[in-house]
């Protein structure tokens, strides 16, 4: 009698993926990616570029600091400043993005139909006729 709201678009994404599982999967696992690796950038400046400081102690840093920049100057880099929050920051950055995943799995899933339907599916498409025409 009662139908929740969106269960037929859930039932019309689902036949969808029973049809085309290659393009469905394909796009959800590019879209998790690109969900982790956009935020990276984005939180590592924010953080560089603001007066946001993540609650480190100092000799904790220090020590971190030194050991990266042993690793930094093996490979021709320049050591770090002893109090460089460079790695603070990377590390937050991860962390965040790591914490994100609930939205990220969420934005992935919402965005799968579309992404499958418009960009993968059409490009294998394109790949399959290419390669039938070279035989």
């Amino acid at each position: 009698m009662f139908r929740r709201a969106g269960t037929s678009t859930f039932k019309k994404y689902a036949e969808q993926f029973r049809h085309k599982p290659a393009s469905y999967l394909t796009s959800f696992a590019l879209l998790h990616e690109i969900t982790a690796i956009i935020p990276l950038p984005i939180v590592y400046y924010t953080l560089d570029y603001s007066d946001i400081r993540v609650p480190v102690p100092e000799q904790a840093v220090a020590e971190g600091n030194r050991i990266m920049s042993k690793v930094r100057t093996r490979y021709g880099y320049e050591p770090l400043d002893s109090d460089s929050q460079v790695m603070v920051n990377l590390a937050t950055s991860y962390a965040v993005v790591k914490a994100m995943l609930p939205l990220r799995i969420a934005a992935s899933v919402a965005l799968t139909p579309f992404m499958a339907e418009r960009l993968i599916g059409p490009m294998g498409s394109f790949i399959t006729r290419l390669f039938r025409r070279q035989k």
